[in-house]
């Protein structure tokens, strides 16, 4: 069974208001999942079950509407490109890749999103996504069906 490459992105809004009371003003922040990112493979730990020779991101958000467009690299040298759309709010999304296969996914804070990836009643994989403090660096870790952690880098 393939294993798509989930990554998640939420925009916050922020707003404030001077000291000299001026009306508050809105101003966009860009989540730290946003963005594109190339796998580091050399600190990556991949299944034997999904080898890969290289993989890209880009994530993009509206609001709690995450889509992911990933391109694979496979051991032939084949290039597998996929586009996967999920709600990061706790409900249950249909994924686009696979009949039958739903995604639950949470915010864990600003740096974390959870995935659990359904079958019927089958889990096939819980992923977590981490982006780090600096913000270059994502990591993905998969239980379940596969086993791996993927380290990406901020292009």
């Amino acid at each position: 069974m393939r294993t798509v490459l989930i990554f998640a992105a939420l925009l916050n809004l922020a707003a404030g208001s001077s000291p000299d009371h001026e009306p508050a003003r809105q101003t966009v922040t860009e989540n730290p999942f946003v963005g594109s990112w190339t796998a580091d493979l050399s600190t990556s730990r991949l299944d034997p079950k999904l080898p890969l020779k290289g993989a890209d991101l880009t994530i993009g958000v509206s609001g709690n509407v995450v889509t992911l467009r990933s391109s694979v690299i496979l051991p032939s040298g084949a290039t597998h490109r996929e586009t996967e759309t999920l709600r990061a709010d706790g409900t249950e999304t249909a994924g686009t890749l696979t009949a039958g296969v739903v995604h639950v996914a949470n915010w864990v804070g600003s740096h974390v999103l959870a995935l659990i990836t359904r079958k019927g009643n089958q889990n096939i994989a819980l992923i977590t996504y981490e982006v780090s403090t600096d913000g270059q660096t994502l990591t993905a870790r998969t239980s379940g069906l596969v086993e791996q952690v993927v380290t990406f880098k901020r292009r």
